[in-house]
């Protein structure tokens, strides 16, 4: 596989993820995930596991509108690719008061499964602030 084909599956992704997200739909997003998944959201323990990461997401969701993700580099090789790239969201305060509108950065390990698709198997992300 050529580092494009590498980038364009990616891409393909997080065009899914950010649809999933605009539509607010957790399961899409999990879906994404290896089985086996862990996420590092910032703040948190580890989140281990496709059903957890599912939940994490449904609740992140219920405050998020407007998502953008946008890879920077992306490279792999055999069953292994990772990307690095630069997100943006719009969160609503706990609070209940306005919304900010936050940007930041992520990590994610892709690989590929048995069925041939590319799953994320490690995802971190955090804020620049």
């Amino acid at each position: 596989m050529s580092q494009s084909d590498y980038r364009a599956e990616v891409e393909k992704a997080i065009r899914v993820f950010e649809d999933a997200a605009k539509a607010k739909d957790a399961d899409a997003i999990a879906g994404l995930y290896a089985e086996n998944a862990t996420l590092l959201p910032p703040g948190t323990p580890p989140i281990k596991g496709r059903q957890k990461i599912r939940d994490f997401w449904k609740a992140f969701l219920e405050a998020a509108s407007d998502p953008v993700v946008r890879p920077v580099f992306v490279e792999g090789t055999g069953d292994v690719a990772y990307e690095i790239g630069e997100y943006q969201v719009t969160l609503r305060s706990p609070q209940g008061g306005g919304t900010s509108r936050q940007h930041g950065k992520y990590l994610v390990v892709w690989k590929r499964q048995s069925d041939r698709s590319l799953k994320m198997v490690a995802d971190m992300f955090s804020p620049n602030e």
